[in-house]
């Protein structure tokens, strides 16, 4: 079985088994187990049953992809442990935004420009959602295909560390949140793109570390790795403006990206020595 097989039998049975652990009501604990059962049941699947029943090239393409729709899987697995705020823990992010965010918000708000610089990263904040696509994609035509399950190692460890946390560190995300010190930027309508998104897909919880920045940096470095220089850049810069957009939109706190970037970093130097990307 490939590492990312592996990965998501543990992530999905941690989440089954930490539902009984933990006191849920009862309709979120059968959501956790059908979202585990499914996701445990699709991963046996992709890696005994299609090899089975098409050509080798075609059960691996299957294999390469289906992490893609699992991890949608995860989230909202993780997202039916979201029951309560951790007051003390989200005054603290706050009060760090305030000393991080605030002047950079400021300044936005006070320049001609900001409106632009805001709309640019309102525009990197988007793709992180068509982000790790787009990463396998490029692996894809860029003939390394062979490399995908490394790739997967990166990201979703990346990912479902911060997903992992969402039972035991709970806040809102900041946008929620009335902060005094905020300063309204120009709306504009890849925001209230975003905002649509958020409001019918999400699960309006505030993942620490932010799983976004993370699993973003995580396929960027990847490529940096990988690709040639021009295409490592290209994801590297698309990977720094998702960083800076989840706060400046107010979608994560800062320490939510700061801490994200470190866990992908962290992740991707250890898979180096596992692996030797």
């Amino acid at each position: 079985m490939r590492a990312a097989e592996w990965i998501h039998i543990l992530v999905f049975s941690y989440f089954v088994v930490l539902a009984r652990l933990r006191s849920l009501p009862g309709n979120r604990r059968a959501k956790v187990t059908a979202f585990g059962v499914a996701g445990l049941g699709a991963t046996l699947a992709g890696a005994w049953i299609v090899p089975r029943l098409v050509a080798p090239l075609a059960a691996s393409v299957v294999r390469d992809w289906l992490p893609a729709a699992l991890v949608l899987l995860v989230y909202r697995q993780a997202g039916e442990f979201f029951t309560r705020v951790d007051d003390g823990v989200q005054a603290r992010l706050l009060r760090l935004d305030e000393r991080i965010a605030a002047p950079l918000l400021r300044w936005l708000a006070r320049h001609r420009a900001g409106g632009w610089v805001a709309g640019y990263f309102e525009l990197a904040y988007l793709l992180c959602y068509p982000m790790i696509p787009m990463s396998l994609g490029a692996l894809y035509v860029l003939r390394l295909a062979r490399h995908a399950d490394h790739f997967w190692a990166v990201v979703l460890v990346s990912t479902y560390t911060s997903y992992g946390m969402l039972p035991f560190v709970q806040t809102l995300p900041p946008r929620m949140l009335a902060e005094p010190w905020l300063v309204p930027l120009p709306p504009n309508p890849v925001r209230a793109f975003n905002l649509w998104i958020l409001r019918h897909a999400s699960i309006h919880a505030n993942t620490f570390p932010s799983a976004h920045v993370a699993a973003s940096t995580a396929a960027a470095l990847v490529l940096v790795a990988l690709a040639p220089a021009g295409v490592g850049l290209l994801f590297g810069a698309i990977a720094i403006g998702i960083g800076f957009g989840t706060f400046i939109g107010r979608y994560h706190y800062a320490a939510d990206a700061i801490l994200g970037a470190l866990v992908a970093a962290a992740v991707f130097l250890v898979e180096i020595g596992l692996a030797g990307l």
